[in-house]
């Protein structure tokens, strides 16, 4: 018997220093995404008035401090344009009367999870900032039959900082020690189950025998997705959690590397795929705003042709 289709939501984390491609987003979101799916923009509440023009009937605008305990205290830094000066980090740090110094992108990884964990959607959708949509997002990209889709690719990344989440996922989880589980679970568009994160917290609160949020600001490496995906795949087991493995990516993505001129970006472009519903051009790459908009509304033309000769309708690519 098949379960009811869940709903869905997006949740995106950002911050003044990305408002512009948070933006970009924004409006591809408003393009491609039906209205019935709601987009949930957490900033740190000193630039929620930055963000507040892109609130809508869909898109709510919350503070970032909301979803971490009173005992995280952010510590106070100055401007991005001074902290490049003076090589300070580009994130914000933490300090907790639990663990040692937070740094902002473990800070950041707790809030997805928390934010997960609260939603109103049984499917949480997390998109970066630095993510376009570029074709209309459907909920059969997300689920079928009731089962939640997880990006599962059974090929090992050969990078140590992969190992290490690997093995602090496990040691949070409680299992036998293994710098790899079988699978990776990085990806730049990752769809999450409520249900799962709400009993995976339970689980690292029940092996560290403290709140899940201490457990992990004393983890000073671990990446959130890895950690849902061995939870999922090593404690749970896909069926049990409602979920599919799908192996392949939902957002074309270009990661560090610059852009060799022309030929690249059409490289780029050309290299889309049916299964992409959104594209990434990461946030600290050189391309200009204009270039990306430029880009992405080339990507998005050529989405549009390939839904056409597959038989699937899209409003046009030119609006």
């Amino acid at each position: 018997m098949s379960l009811p289709e869940p709903q869905a939501n997006l949740i995106t984390c950002s911050f003044r220093g990305d408002l512009d491609v948070c933006r970009m987003l924004c409006e591809s979101v408003d393009r491609f995404v039906p209205e019935t799916i709601p987009h949930s923009l957490y900033v740190p509440r000193a630039d929620i008035p930055l963000f507040a023009d892109l609130a809508s009937d869909r898109r709510t605008i919350g503070a970032q401090e909301d979803l971490l305990p009173r005992w995280f205290v952010k510590l106070p830094l100055p401007s991005p344009e001074w902290r490049r000066r003076l090589h300070l980090p580009r994130r914000n740090m933490y300090v907790t009367p639990y663990s040692p110094l937070v740094r902002g992108w473990i800070a950041q990884q707790i809030m997805k999870i928390a934010a997960t964990a609260c939603a109103s959607a049984e499917i949480t959708v997390h998109v970066d900032s630095d993510n376009n949509f570029i074709r209309p997002l459907r909920l059969e990209h997300l689920a079928r039959d009731g089962q939640v889709r997880i990006y599962r690719n059974p090929e090992m990344v050969d990078l140590e900082t992969h190992r290490v989440w690997q093995e602090a996922a496990g040691r949070l989880l409680g299992l036998p020690s293994s710098r790899y589980y079988g699978a990776e679970y990085i990806d730049q568009l990752v769809v999450w189950r409520r249900s799962v994160i709400q009993r995976m917290i339970a689980r690292i609160a029940q092996v560290s025998g403290r709140d899940w949020r201490v457990a992990l600001a004393r983890t000073p490496h671990f990446a959130e997705y890895v950690l849902y995906g061995v939870f999922a795949d090593q404690v749970l087991g896909l069926e049990e959690a409602g979920l599919v493995a799908e192996p392949f990516s939902l957002s074309h993505a270009r990661w560090g590397d610059e852009f060799d001129g022309a030929e690249g970006v059409q490289a780029f472009i050309d290299a889309l795929r049916p299964e992409h519903v959104a594209t990434l051009i990461q946030s600290t790459m050189s391309t200009s705003m204009a270039e990306r908009q430029a880009i992405f509304e080339k990507i998005a033309a050529r989405a549009a042709v390939q839904d056409q000769e597959a038989g699937r309708w899209t409003p046009s690519a030119s609006r």
